[in-house]
């Protein structure tokens, strides 16, 4: 048996599609002992956002715009992703790996090329306790006594190192073997068929809440439903752009 951890990194993710600018992995053997690793960086074909680049952003990508815009797009990467990700034999993880698989999802939609099976475990739902492991990937790293100095966070092929480096810790602490992680974790391994079928969900969600909404204004005589603005666009803007959300 082999793990697969992977990250992946988007130029934006406005009207809920994740573009693609970079895959990083690292392919384990059971022993966590690196077979390969890799950061595959491509053009994500859209503008970035601006918040990526902003000087007093905490999360920024790792290459410039032109170096992204330098590189082929995800079309060309397809073959290479999709035999990683559906390798014989092999286990695969993310931290939030829902929204991981939702960018593999929606890159294969958008250069219209087939939509493959696959399924990671999500490391940001298992890792974790209320009163001893919490927060960002980087944190419970931390917390684990995790040392990533050598690492760049969000530059995805080293995300996908300290994801690995995240399980082999947790496993080191509870005196668990990662077998014993898998079996305990079913409702958090998510697959692609989960992300279409949450996506789904969302849109009919949406679609009630706006009949809902025009039923109330007809009922009121045209009069709109005003209501205080929560004054958090900029949180909303910052988390789109490196997510895909589900109500």
């Amino acid at each position: 048996m082999e793990y697969l951890f992977f990250d992946v990194e988007c130029a934006n993710c406005f009207g809920g599609v994740g573009k693609m600018c970079s895959f990083g992995y690292v392919l384990t053997d059971e022993s966590f002992n690196i077979i390969e690793s890799d950061d595959i960086v491509m053009n994500p074909d859209c503008e970035f956002d601006w918040y990526l680049y902003k000087n007093k952003n905490d999360i920024k990508l790792a290459y410039s715009q032109e170096f992204f815009r330098s590189k082929p797009n995800f079309q060309s990467h397809y073959e290479r992703i999709k035999s990683l990700l559906t390798r014989p034999g092999v286990k695969v993880f993310g931290f939030s790996s829902l929204n991981d698989v939702g960018f593999v999802v929606t890159a294969c939609e958008r250069y219209n090329l087939p939509v493959f099976d696959f399924a990671a475990y999500d490391l940001e739902r298992i890792v974790k306790s209320d009163d001893e492991i919490f927060g960002s990937l980087e944190e419970r790293c931390r917390i684990l006594g995790v040392d990533n100095s050598d690492l760049q966070a969000h530059k995805s092929s080293d995300d996908a190192v300290m994801t690995m480096r995240l399980l082999r810790a947790y496993c080191g602490k509870k005196a668990v073997s990662v077998e014993s992680v898998m079996k305990a974790a079913n409702n958090v391994l998510y697959s692609t068929k989960t992300f279409i079928k949450k996506r789904e969900e969302r849109k009919e969600k949406k679609l009630r809440q706006a009949r809902y909404a025009e039923s109330r204004k007809n009922s009121q005589g045209g009069k709109k439903n005003s209501s205080p603005k929560s004054g958090k666009a900029l949180s909303r803007r910052r988390q789109d752009s490196r997510t895909i959300t589900f109500d």
